[in-house]
């Protein structure tokens, strides 16, 4: 160990920093155990950036523990059920963090705690137990521009709804939270006091029969007009999330054509296509360039109202059949990302056809199950792909890893090739999947 310690101090600490950055986690981790000087190198803070960290039981942790965090400069954490005291603790050990996840928490107290980080960026809260109060806690929380809540059991809705409309910089908002959409006129009363929201996403839940027409148009209900708090914000992205028609009219995205992002994650299939709205939605949105659509109706429905401006397309757990992959090619033959993750397809008839249906493409997502090695080794023709990734082969077969090396002779190695999941983001919401 003295001799590779020795060895690895000729090179200056620079390059070890740089090498490192390439390595994972876990690898890091590895790293950092081998030696004292690795051990400093592995801690710099260049190496993680963006790294979040869960804390799980904070009086566990000794003043060393804190003390690596703080050389590593960590900004982001989930804190997972914490006391007041061990709060004060984290706030004391971190009060530059920008990114906090809150979960389990039982005391409305602890949100008091949270106005003592005065770079705070994003919050989050879920699977939280609380009473009234939390409003108030949220006042002092004025820089805040990303909150989620999600699963706020027992808080009343009016006073979830108070503190979301106190934060009067938010630019993204996720509220899913009950059972049914927020009612029209508190929605707008609350849409109203975030002039800058740019970035919305609601769990839509149960409803019997449709929202009004003007669920989304906040112009016609602007009950303050000398309210300096009031604004009309101009969304760019919507999500839409446990949704079924018609719970949303078909001129409810009429009042939205700056959205640029849509996203709706249906709760079930629907095979019949005259429910469908979104073949309607999808005409009113001239700057749409991102469509992620999750189960729902059979893409028949409305592939052909796709925008072509669209450039980037999700679509999960969907019925897709071999005319709706050309449908979508004419609409959408500017594609430059693709994840292509539907209920069940004929192979020969979708992936074999992508290289023609969108040569622009530079990332691919889909799965490998059923796929011939014809199809699969077709992919070299899309000219301008730098990444594809196989949902499917997480522990990839023998014949599979032959595939990709095939494919990446035949692409010069130009295509970087995924096969396993990258670590998911423990600070976003468990109801997000895209």
């Amino acid at each position: 160990m003295a001799f590779r310690t020795v060895g690895a101090a000729q090179l200056p600490s620079e390059v070890w920093v740089h090498v490192f950055g390439y390595l994972s986690t876990t690898d890091k981790l590895n790293i950092r155990s081998c030696c004292k000087y690795f051990k400093k190198m592995v801690d710099h803070w260049s190496l993680w950036k963006g790294n979040t960290v869960v804390l799980k039981k904070l009086c566990a942790y000794t003043s060393q523990f804190w003390t690596t965090l703080r050389r590593r400069k960590i900004s982001s954490v989930v804190v997972q059920k914490a006391s007041l005291k061990e709060w004060k603790q984290l706030a004391l050990s971190l009060p530059w963090l920008t990114t906090i996840a809150v979960e389990n928490c039982f005391d409305v107290k602890a949100f008091e705690i949270l106005k003592q980080f005065h770079n705070l960026k994003r919050l989050a809260i879920r699977r939280c137990r609380c009473g009234q109060g939390l409003s108030d806690a949220i006042v002092p929380l004025q820089q805040v521009t990303h909150f989620s809540v999600c699963e706020m059991h027992c808080a009343p809705r009016s006073d979830i709804v108070s503190a979301v409309s106190k934060l009067s910089h938010l630019t993204s908002l996720l509220y899913h939270e009950g059972n049914h959409p927020i009612p029209r006129q508190i929605f707008h009363l609350m849409l109203n006091r975030l002039p800058h929201l740019k970035h919305l996403s609601l769990k839509m839940g149960t409803q019997h029969g449709s929202l009004p027409d003007d669920y989304f148009n906040i112009y016609k209900t602007n009950g303050f007009p000398d309210d300096p708090q009031v604004g009309q914000p101009g969304l760019t992205s919507l999500e839409l999330l446990d949704y079924m028609d018609p719970t949303l009219p078909e001129e409810a995205l009429k009042c939205l054509p700056s959205l640029q992002s849509l996203a709706v994650d249906y709760r079930d299939r629907d095979v019949d296509p005259s429910r469908c709205h979104l073949k309607t939605w999808l005409r009113e949105l001239p700057q749409l360039a991102v469509l992620n659509i999750a189960k729902g109706h059979p893409v028949s429905a409305y592939a052909h109202s796709i925008p072509n401006t669209v450039t980037s397309l999700t679509l999960q757990r969907v019925m897709v059949e071999q005319k709706d992959m050309k449908a979508l090619g004419k609409q959408a033959s500017g594609l430059l990302y693709l994840h292509f993750d539907p209920c069940s397809y004929n192979s020969s008839s979708s992936i074999g056809e992508i290289p023609k249906l969108f040569p622009q493409l530079m990332t691919l997502k889909m799965r490998h199950y059923n796929v011939s090695e014809k199809e699969f080794l077709s992919l070299q023709q899309l000219k301008h792909l730098e990444q594809l990734e196989i949902l499917d082969a997480h522990s990839p077969s023998p014949h599979l890893l032959q595939l990709i090396h095939k494919l990446q002779v035949l692409t010069n190695h130009r295509t970087q090739i995924i096969h396993s999941l990258g670590p998911r983001d423990p600070t976003t919401c468990y109801c997000t999947h895209y």
